[in-house]
């Protein structure tokens, strides 16, 4: 079969489909036969994928040593069908034969791929091994003096750098939202007698001698207050059936890092900058890596520790616009809901009288207790 076009409905990739859109061709797929969708020259979509992988993967000929005695290129290598369909997973849903798969891996030009540098760490990859690193040292080597250890490189970051790095990511990526003013936010309590008149500060962060728990983003000690975006997802973070939940008002807008909607990780075939979808690919690890589910078990405290410090980090680091109120993030439990870390003192509660040197306004204002139990 001769393949001259292609339509856009040959493809699962949006970003290939719309591409092929873009170029506005005559219906009539010599592919599927069908006269449903715009096409393109083979021979154009060939060009177009060749610029793609050469964002992400080089030239072995350029690159690699090579050494007949010891079997050839010295590292890893791809053939072009091995990229399209392992890596990069390429779906052609109405190619039943592979004509259409022939002729991209025909139209390209005859090449043994390797890593885009051989010699250096992608940029997702070096974030990532730090990443991991450091949550190591923090839970297994050094607790507290910790930002030195190691030495930065193209391929590795010392824990201050890498905390750095995460901040100046999140600015660049838009992460630094605002939770309006208004907004209605809840903590739940399921130790509260049932019929204990209430005050607000029984919904408020726990007080310092009782906050014994490690927490998602604070340490025994520490006090911090976590809200919910629902009365229910409230109650559902504390794994209990029913109980009694406070409900708080903003004040004023509060300044977050926002974790709750992460923009996704561009495909291949996308016009996104290369640098831009790796940086991506690392927000995307170290998100899920410090909001996962953990058991309450003995090692609770430590598997809380690198969220902590990246708590700790964030609410010191002065960024332009000024300090964060908090950090908004996706329930585990409840996936419609979502939680706020809030780093706010008593007195910016209203629960305590602030003092004749600092007589800000409260973040927030007390909106009210009801019972909720689940269903």
């Amino acid at each position: 079969m001769t393949i001259n076009r292609v339509c856009s409905s040959c493809f699962d990739d949006l970003d290939l489909r719309e591409w092929i859109r873009d170029q506005n061709g005559p219906r009539g797929c010599d592919a599927c036969r069908r006269h449903d969708s715009p096409t393109c020259k083979i021979d154009d979509l060939c060009d177009f994928i060749d610029h793609c992988l050469r964002q992400y993967w080089g030239s072995a000929v350029n690159q690699l040593p090579y050494e007949s005695a010891e079997g050839g290129y010295q590292g890893v290598t791809w053939t072009t069908y091995e990229l399209l369909q392992e890596e990069i997973e390429l779906s052609l849903s109405r190619d039943r034969d592979d004509c259409l798969l022939d002729a991209i891996i025909d139209g390209i030009e005859e090449e043994i791929w390797c890593d885009y540098d051989w010699l250096s760490l992608d940029t997702d990859v070096a974030l990532a091994t730090s990443w991991d690193r450091f949550c190591e040292i923090v839970k297994h080597k050094r607790r507290f003096f910790f930002h030195a250890q190691g030495n930065d490189s193209h391929d590795s970051f010392t824990p201050a750098t890498l905390l750095n790095e995460i901040a100046a990511i999140s600015l660049n990526l838009d992460l630094i939202g605002v939770v309006p003013e208004g907004t209605k936010l809840w903590r739940a309590r399921t130790d509260l007698a049932r019929k204990k008149n209430t005050v607000p500060s029984d919904f408020g962060p726990a007080p310092k001698h009782l906050a014994l728990q490690s927490n998602r983003m604070n340490p025994p000690g520490v006090p911090m207050l976590y809200l919910a975006s629902t009365a229910k997802t409230a109650l559902l973070e504390t794994r209990e059936d029913e109980g009694r939940v406070g409900r708080w008002i903003a004040e004023r807008p509060l300044r977050v890092l926002d974790l709750r909607n992460l923009p996704a990780i561009p495909g291949h075939f996308s016009n996104t900058d290369r640098q831009h979808r790796l940086t991506i690919r690392f927000l995307h690890h170290f998100a899920n890596d410090i909001m996962r589910p953990v058991a309450r078990d003995n090692t609770v405290h430590l598997e809380y520790l690198p969220s902590q410090v990246i708590t700790e980090y964030f609410k010191d680091y002065d960024f332009a616009d000024g300090r964060l109120d908090g950090i908004a993030y996706g329930s585990t439990i409840n996936p419609r809901g979502w939680n706020l870390a809030v780093f706010a003192e008593p007195v910016d509660l209203g629960l305590e009288e602030p003092s004749w040197w600092n007589r800000t306004k409260p973040w927030f204002r007390f909106g009210g207790v009801k019972s909720v139990r689940m269903k």
